[in-house]
C-alpha cells in the first residue's frame, strides 16, 4: 500500500479541526466564566462555606465525624475533599496560599479539567481521532450550564470526576494498582461510587482471570475497608453514622428518577443523538475474536454510572450537580460508539462531519457568563456584612453561611444543611434539641438568618431586629438554594 498523499494528510488533518475549535470555545467560555469566580470571597453556592469550615478543622486537628452538637455537625460525605483542600493549605505559609475560597475553587477546577482530560484519553485509546476526542471532551464542558455551574465550586464533584476517569483511564491501559488506588480515593470523595468497582472486577476477571481480579481486589476492595475501618476507629463510630444512617433517612423523589435520564440527554442532545446512529450504523457488535474486548468494560461500567447518577438525583436534596458523573459517562458512551464508526469508516468527511456535531453541541451549550460571575455589589455587601459581625463582642451563629463567622474573626457555624440532614426522623432527631438548649441560653450574641423559618425556639430567646437591606441581589448565592443572610437576631434581655 502507498503513503497516503500530502494532500490526503492535509485533508486528513483539517478533518480534525472542528473538533478542536469546539474544544478551544468552550475553554474560552469557562475562562471567561470562572476568571472573576475563583478568588471571589463570599459564597457562590451556598454549602461552599460548609465545606471550607471541613478543611479548617482537619488542618486544626479536629475531628469531622463527631455526635451533633450546637457547634458543630458535619455533612453527610466522606473526608477526601476537605482533607485535600486542608493539606494544599499547608505546603506554603498562609499568608502565601491560606486556606480560601480561591484555593478550594482551584481544586475543583482542575479536577474537572483532568475529568475532560481523562474522557479525550479514554476515547484516542479507543480509536478515536484528535478531533473527535478534543469535541466529546468539549461536549462534557459545554454541560456547565446544565450541572447547576457546579465545575468551579467549592464541592467534590470536581474531584470525583478525576478519580472515576483517572482509574477507567489506569484499568483500560492495565494499570490494576493505580486503577484500584484511585477508585478508593473515589469513594472516599463520595462513597456510591465505590460501586463501580463492580463491573471494572468483573472486565479483570473476564481479561486476566482470577491472578488479576485477585491483584485489582487487594488495590481497591482491601484499601478501601481499611480506610473505612479506620475513620470509624477515629470517630468513635460516627464516620459510618452519617455516611449511611443519616442518608438513609431521606427518602426519594419518584419523578426525579424518571427524569434524570431525560436531563442527561437535553443537556448533550446533539452527541447522543450522533451516539446513537453511530450505534444503528455499527450494530454494536463486538470485535470478532476478542470476548474479553473493552465493549465489556465499558457497557457494564456506564450502566453502573448511569444508576448511581438516577439514584443520586432521585435521592432527597439531590441537586443538579449530581448528573455531572452522568454527563462525563453520556460523552464517554456516544464518543466510544463515534469512535468505532470512525474507524470503520476512515474518511475525513466523516471525521469532520463528527467534529461539526461536537461544534453545534458546544455552541448549544453555550451560557451567559454574566449570570454566574459575582459583582462590585456583592463585594461590597458581603465586606458590609462582616463589618457588621466584628463589631460584635462574642460569638457569631450564620448556619446559612458558616463561613463568613471565620472571616470575621469569629468560630465558624454549623452549616444549616447539616442540621436539616438529622431532621429527617431516626435515632439522629434526638441530638436536635441540643440545638434548641443553645439558643435558650443565648450561647450567641447574635444569629443572622437567611429567613425566619429557623424554628429550634429562636422567636421566644431571640429577638428579630432588622432585615439587612440589600442592593438587588447583591450577595446572592449564583447557583443553588438563594438563600441570602439578612435577617438579624439578638438575645432577649432576660
Amino acid at each position: 500500500m502507498s503513503p497516503p498523499s500530502s494532500a490526503r494528510r492535509l485533508f486528513d488533518a483539517l478533518a480534525e479541526l472542528p473538533g478542536l475549535l469546539a474544544l478551544l470555545a468552550v475553554l474560552l467560555l469557562l475562562a471567561e466564566t470562572v476568571a472573576p469566580r475563583l478568588s471571589y470571597p463570599f459564597d457562590l453556592e451556598w454549602m461552599e462555606g460548609g465545606m471550607l469550615v471541613h478543611a479548617l478543622r482537619l488542618q486544626q486537628g479536629l475531628p469531622l465525624y463527631t455526635e451533633p452538637s450546637a457547634e458543630w455537625i458535619p455533612y453527610i460525605y466522606p473526608p477526601l475533599y476537605p482533607a485535600l483542600i486542608a493539606a494544599a493549605a499547608g505546603i506554603l505559609p498562609q499568608d502565601v496560599l491560606p486556606l480560601d475560597y480561591a484555593l478550594a475553587r482551584g481544586i475543583s477546577l482542575l479536577g474537572t479539567g483532568l475529568g475532560a482530560l481523562s474522557l479525550a484519553l479514554l476515547l484516542r485509546r479507543a480509536g478515536g481521532g484528535l478531533g473527535l476526542c478534543a469535541g466529546v471532551a468539549a461536549a462534557f464542558l459545554s454541560t456547565y450550564d446544565e450541572s447547576g455551574a457546579f465545575f468551579d465550586l467549592v464541592r467534590a464533584d470536581g474531584l470525583l470526576i478525576a478519580l472515576i476517569g483517572g482509574s477507567l483511564l489506569a484499568l483500560q491501559r492495565r494499570h490494576l494498582g493505580l486503577a484500584g488506588a484511585l477508585l478508593v480515593l473515589a469513594f472516599l470523595t463520595k462513597h456510591s461510587f465505590a460501586l463501580l468497582g463492580l463491573p471494572m472486577l468483573a472486565w479483570v476477571a473476564r481479561t486476566q482471570g482470577r491472578a488479576g481480579a485477585l491483584r485489582f481486589a487487594l488495590s481497591s476492595v482491601l484499601p478501601a475497608l481499611l480506610a473505612t475501618g479506620a475513620l470509624q476507629l477515629w470517630s468513635e463510630g460516627w464516620f459510618l453514622v452519617y455516611l449511611l444512617e443519616v442518608p438513609a433517612s431521606h427518602g426519594m423523589v419518584g419523578p426525579r428518577a424518571l427524569e434524570a435520564p431525560l436531563e442527561l440527554v437535553q443537556a448533550l442532545p446533539v452527541l447522543a443523538a450522533a451516539g446513537v446512529l453511530a450505534a444503528i450504523l455499527l450494530r454494536w457488535r463486538a470485535p470478532a475474536g476478542t470476548p474479553g474486548s473493552e465493549r465489556w468494560l465499558f457497557g457494564p461500567f456506564l450502566l453502573v454510572l448511569l444508576v448511581l447518577v438516577v439514584l443520586m438525583r432521585a435521592h432527597v436534596g439531590g441537586y443538579l450537580n449530581v448528573l455531572i458523573p452522568g454527563f462525563w459517562g453520556l460523552a464517554l458512551g456516544s464518543g466510544l460508539l463515534l469512535a468505532r464508526l470512525s474507524q470503520r469508516l476512515p474518511r475525513p468527511s466523516l471525521s469532520a462531519g463528527i467534529g461539526l456535531l461536537c461544534l453545534l453541541q458546544v455552541g448549544l451549550g453555550r451560557w451567559e457568563p454574566a449570570i454566574y460571575q459575582p459583582t462590585p455589589a456583592d463585594r461590597e455587601a458581603g465586606e458590609a456584612l462582616l463589618e457588621r459581625i466584628r463589631a460584635v463582642e462574642g460569638e457569631v451563629f450564620m448556619p446559612h453561611a458558616p463561613w463568613y463567622p471565620h472571616l470575621a474573626g469569629k468560630q465558624p457555624s454549623l452549616p444549616l444543611i447539616a442540621l436539616m440532614d438529622l431532621d429527617h426522623g431516626g435515632r439522629m432527631a434526638d441530638y436536635l434539641p441540643r440545638i434548641d438548649e443553645a439558643i435558650a441560653a443565648q450561647r450567641w450574641q447574635l444569629i443572622v438568618l437567611a429567613n425566619t423559618d429557623f424554628g429550634h425556639g429562636i422567636d421566644e430567646h431571640y429577638r428579630r431586629s432588622e432585615r439587612i437591606r440589600f442592593t438587588g441581589r447583591a450577595l446572592m448565592p449564583k447557583t443553588g438554594w438563594q438563600a441570602r443572610p439578612r435577617e438579624i437576631y439578638l438575645p432577649r434581655p432576660r
